[in-house]
């Protein structure tokens, strides 16, 4: 997983948290520095990984992101999911 991701992973439990209920890309796109379609692409590949999941409107985060983040890592640059999906 790159650090983009992981951040933007980041960004997703935390807007979630903050309003309870799913983040649209184009919410996610103004705190990550980014444009909506990129930001969607990224989620796509979150999603195959199985770390935020599509809800209505937007997404909204898994217990294995949850996990996932709470294991605190460093460098998320040397963080590698594989499940054979391309995420």
């Amino acid at each position: 997983m790159d650090e983009s991701s992981y951040r933007l992973l980041e960004q997703v439990v935390a807007r979630y948290d903050e309003a309870d209920e799913p983040v649209r890309p184009e919410r996610l796109a103004t705190t990550v520095d980014g444009d909506a379609e990129s930001v969607r692409e990224r989620l796509g590949r979150l999603e195959r990984c199985e770390l935020v999941a599509s809800v209505d409107d937007g997404v909204r985060p898994t217990v294995t992101a949850r996990e996932l983040l709470a294991l605190d890592i460093d460098d998320p640059g040397v963080l590698v999911i594989d499940t054979g999906e391309g995420c």
